[in-house]
């Protein structure tokens, strides 16, 4: 295509209000719903996107909710905290994922050098603190369990013992009348 043609081709575009290249040889936009349009350059592992995340985060609250030391999560109320840790569970498996395809003796996954697998390391430290944050709050880790039984049990323990009080109270006022 000659210069030419290219700027006649382009001023036709212009006039149409459709898209029009940049250069000759440009490629149109991805259209909406493309997958390669909801990814970002330094979004190859697929972590933003939610299309790779939604699907992992909606398999780990399945998990979640069909044990039966969970079932306290079942109630509505905790389903928004519940579905933040398993978006941040997810992200964590993608990038680490990436990471780990990024090994090869030309690219070593200790160089920081490339943008890109800096941008993924920050990403992946990030989603682990959340992810990590989010276990904490909703009692999946051995000790943030531990301490939401204790605290189960500490609740129902002093339960009892104000039930076994106002029965004693109870019996005394009853012990005056009679």
């Amino acid at each position: 295509m000659s210069a030419g043609e290219y700027y006649a081709e382009k001023a036709e575009g212009e006039e149409a209000g459709g898209w029009v290249p940049a250069f000759p040889g440009q490629r149109p936009p991805f259209a909406p719903g493309n997958e390669v349009a909801d990814m970002r350059w330094q979004d190859s592992h697929g972590a933003y996107s939610p299309r790779k995340v939604d699907p992992l985060a909606k398999e780990l609250v399945d998990l979640v909710l069909a044990d039966p030391s969970t079932a306290y999560l079942q109630a509505g109320h905790w389903r928004p905290a519940l579905y933040a840790w398993a978006r941040a569970e997810a992200q964590v498996q993608l990038v680490s994922e990436w990471l780990a395809d990024q090994a090869t003796e030309k690219h070593p996954i200790g160089d920081l050098g490339d943008e890109r697998v800096r941008a993924a390391y920050l990403l992946l430290h990030r989603a682990e603190t959340r992810a990590t944050t989010g276990r904490t709050r909703l009692g999946l880790d051995p000790l943030s369990a531990a301490r939401l039984g204790r605290d189960k049990t500490a609740a129902a323990l002093d339960a009892a013992q104000l039930m076994a009080q106002l029965e004693r109270q109870e019996r005394e006022r009853e012990e005056r009348r009679g």
